[in-house]
């Protein structure tokens, strides 16, 4: 896992290199630098050595005709295999990165979809003199890119591709943080700055502009599984991916651990582990002094199942309270819930460990969110006129109303997205902000109302807040953290099961079933509980003056009164605590980031 930036000049030569000492964090083990012939294209690296951790795996890295050269971010977890369709090459080490550029230097495009892994990365064609930009096909490592002026740059943090007086959000960036608590997932998050798409290509010509395309097609999640007799069939297709994909990603020349919460995702991860390492995987649970708030015991348990060496590791509180400070001010870009995978992140790093096995998918996947019960329920108001259904949402409790205020349609994939809203569009409007409904890619012909569910908790959830929590606050400290569920071909298998067979009595019913004899009974017979902080507690204590700073902040640099008000509200007992902490984040980062006057930057959100 690396850092990785570049620049290319589409008139003139590369004269100021981009700063590379800002993702220094992203690869603590080795940097390298590369420029073109022509000058005009620049490749900078930071690396974190998890494959070939010789020289031979050094980045930026050319081909063996020197015609291709990459600067890469991920894991090919099938690149031995991949080796047996270039057999010409003449191997210099046994890196992921060399596999990936021979196989391009032989398919093109078509290499794209025959791999397996996470991954961000770019090319240079030194024929044509572009550069191709690539992201894995679900997003699990950002990819940023900017176009300003008569030049093109890309990075894996957004920090890298600004100038301190140029962290003004956009409105769009700035209302969809407000309303669901994390950064669009496209569009301009700065002027000029957006992502690469998740399964997306971008193509840089430095003498005839920009092209664009998709390499990954949705429509493959019902096209290429099989439509299977019965539920056992399914138990066992499922069982077979994900015990594939687990062993795949257990790739590595340095140790490899997994978080274990005792949840059904992180246990079922380290069962299989186990069985493939037993004692050379070990596992994680953070914990605390305050029992009722972790799950040690049930960890333990399938700890000694899968024969792992297990770790607890305690954090005070003291040590707790000032690592959630570090993670605001850490953060690239603001999200109401990245802390807990900094805490984790940190505690585990700390250890020595640089590769750690995650169970985040399982739930958008499987049906592990309220969304799953509830929206099918929900999406009955869209079988009635729109005028009785209006009157249907504005009966309803008040922060359903609120949610669903203002919704396009009733849809699974709309319903889905509104049940994540943080500020009602109302309150959005009402601060001159857009109260609009996030865009997520189309979804695949056929999906049934839990598939729908699924994609829409994997695009307005998932990528844009749950993988960009866990790629930015992981790579914080230097860790890699790994996600086995997100294996495409499990993926494409998932969504395209009628959801007749993943329905059953408890949670994430197919799932359990298709391990439920690798897995103590304690794991799946308790409801869901999940890793949690006592944020509540703290930010009315010991994190009170850290709240008041960031909420002072946001109010004075936006010009908002709204949060002010929520404080008030919180105070005095009557909001959840995400919704202030929304604010408190928001104004911590603006106060790190933004060199602009308060006239600036309220003026130029057009924010009164």
């Amino acid at each position: 896992m690396c850092g990785i930036l570049g620049k290319i000049c589409y008139k003139g030569k590369v004269s100021v290199p981009p700063q590379l000492d800002l993702l220094n964090h992203r690869g603590p083990d080795g940097r390298g630098e590369w420029v073109n012939a022509s000058s005009n294209v620049y490749f900078g690296h930071t690396r974190l050595s998890i494959l070939e951790p010789t020289p031979a795996g050094h980045q930026p890295m050319s081909d063996a005709s020197k015609r291709f050269t990459i600067t890469f971010n991920g894991e090919i977890y099938n690149h031995h295999e991949l080796r047996s369709k270039v057999p010409a090459v003449n191997w210099r080490g046994a890196s992921d990165t060399e596999t990936l550029l021979e196989l391009f230097a032989t398919k093109g495009l078509e290499a794209l979809p025959l791999l397996k892994g996470m991954f961000a990365f770019a090319i240079h064609d030194s024929v044509d003199n572009t550069v191709l930009l690539v992201r894995d096909r679900l997003g699990i490592k950002p990819l940023w890119i900017r176009y300003q002026n008569e030049t093109c740059s890309f990075a894996s943090e957004v920090r890298v591709l600004l100038e301190p007086d140029e962290f003004v959000p956009t409105k769009q960036a700035l209302s969809e943080f407000i309303g669901f608590g994390r950064m669009p997932l496209s569009g301009e998050i700065f002027v000029g700055i957006g992502e690469v798409p998740p399964g997306g290509w971008v193509k840089v010509s430095c003498n005839s502009g920009i092209e664009t395309g998709t390499w990954w097609h949705p429509t493959v999640a019902t096209s290429t599984a099989r439509q299977l007799k019965n539920r056992h069939e399914h138990e066992h297709k499922i069982k077979e991916l994900l015990t594939t994909a687990i062993e795949e990603h257990l790739i590595s020349d340095v140790g490899v651990g997994a978080f274990l919460s005792g949840g059904i995702d992180s246990s079922i991860v380290v069962m299989v582990a186990g069985q493939i390492l037993g004692k050379k995987l070990q596992t994680f649970t953070v914990g605390f002094p305050q029992k009722t708030l972790d799950e040690r015991s049930i960890a333990s348990k399938v700890a000694k199942h899968a024969g792992s060496e297990h770790y607890e590791l305690e954090v005070s509180e003291d040590t707790c309270l000032g690592w959630v400070k570090e993670a605001v001010l850490k953060l690239d870009l603001p999200s109401v819930d990245a802390i807990n995978s900094y805490i984790v992140s940190k505690a585990v790093r700390n250890t020595g460990l640089k590769v750690a096995l995650s169970g985040l998918g399982g739930d958008e996947l499987f049906g592990g969110y309220p969304s799953f019960k509830n929206v099918p329920f929900l999406t009955c108001l869209g079988l009635l006129p729109k005028t009785i259904s209006q009157v249907f949402v504005k009966v309803m409790p008040g922060k359903m109303k609120e949610k669903l205020y203002g919704i396009p349609d009733f849809s699974p994939a709309e319903l889905t997205t509104a049940r994540r809203r943080f500020t009602s569009v109302k309150r959005l409007r009402g601060m001159n902000l857009e109260g609009t409904f996030p865009s997520i890619p189309v979804m695949p012909a056929g999906l049934d109302t839990m598939g729908a569910i699924s994609w829409a908790e994997m695009y307005s959830y998932m990528i844009p807040m749950l993988l960009r929590d866990s790629d930015q606050m992981s790579m914080a400290v230097g860790l890699e953290i790994r996600v086995p569920f997100l294996d495409h071909l499990l993926v494409e298998e998932v969504l395209s099961i009628p959801q007749r067979f993943k329905k059953g009595s408890g949670v994430k019913s197919l799932l359990v079933d298709a391990f439920r004899t690798d897995l103590p009974p304690e794991v799946y017979e308790r409801p869901k509980q999940g890793f949690a902080l006592p944020m509540e507690e703290w930010i009315r204590g010991p994190l009170a003056e850290f709240m008041d700073e960031g909420i002072l902040a946001a109010s004075d640099l936006l010009g908002l009164a709204e949060p002010l008000r929520l404080k008030e509200k919180f105070v005095a007992g009557s909001l959840h605590w995400t919704r202030v902490w929304l604010w408190c984040v928001l104004g911590h980062w603006l106060t790190k980031h933004v060199a602009a006057s308060k006239y600036q930057l309220s003026t130029h959100l057009l924010v009164k």
